[in-house]
């Protein structure tokens, strides 16, 4: 996985950041219109052993483990890999490979986003309904406004000493947060067919109050992570 997304899914942003059923909607459109899905695998390609720093949001609120968990109930086969339960997450923004990053850009950069991130105060965020892209599972998140600033605040921090050309712009963020993986190539409808009647599941809030600065790695066909940095908002 490289740092800066190449192509963000979906295409285009929403008509309104602030309107969940424009955000919602904008989502599912996206991966209706999709014909061929991918293997997150081979799309996401990582040399062995490579690992990255990441900014992350993690969360373990019961209502979002319990809807995350019944969706994968709900969608169990072969072709997809689902998320563990303590590994959900949305990714703000990538930092850079480990190897690319030493140990004084990352402090500079936790301290540089410590100070910046004093001024944001928590918010809270609706994650659902269930929704795809060409690779993934995941919940559609509302509303972007919060985390749009977020982001933008941590490329702030992270540009400080990372040239800005490596760092994902925010017009490229896409909030969301993954249940499954897929892992074989395959037809989109059938699985859009699939998901459709989870999207009446209703959304679930959480609160959001800090950021976990983290470097990732894979563990076969899955995420995981190690703190490196957990810094509150507002404080």
């Amino acid at each position: 996985m490289t740092a800066t997304p190449k192509r963000p899914f979906p295409p285009l942003s929403p008509s309104s950041t602030s309107d969940a059923e424009a955000v919602r909607g904008n989502d599912w459109a996206a991966f209706r219109r999709l014909e061929q899905l991918v293997d997150h695998w081979t799309l996401k390609r990582w040399t062995p052993g490579q690992t990255g720093f990441y900014w992350y949001l993690t969360f373990d609120d019961s209502s979002l483990v319990e809807l995350a968990t019944h969706c994968q109930k709900e969608l169990a086969r072969p072709g997809i890999d689902p998320v563990p339960l303590d590994g959900l997450h949305l990714t703000l923004l990538g930092i850079g490979r480990s190897d690319t990053v030493s140990d004084e850009q990352l402090s500079t950069v936790t301290v540089a986003a410590r100070s910046r991130l004093r001024s944001v105060p928590p918010f809270c965020l609706d994650i659902g309904p269930l929704t795809g892209s060409r690779s993934a599972l995941r919940f559609s998140v509302t509303p972007w406004d919060d985390l749009l600033a977020l982001h933008g605040v941590l490329r702030e921090a992270t540009t400080s000493v990372r040239s800005s050309a490596e760092i994902a712009e925010t017009s490229q963020f896409r909030p969301h947060v993954g249940i499954g993986y897929l892992n074989t190539p395959q037809q989109a409808d059938r699985l859009i067919e699939d998901v459709e009647p989870l999207r009446h599941l209703s959304p679930v809030t959480v609160s959001v109050a800090e950021v976990r600065l983290v470097q990732l790695r894979r563990d076969g066909r899955s995420y995981r992570w190690t703190d490196r940095a957990i810094v509150p908002l507002g404080s």
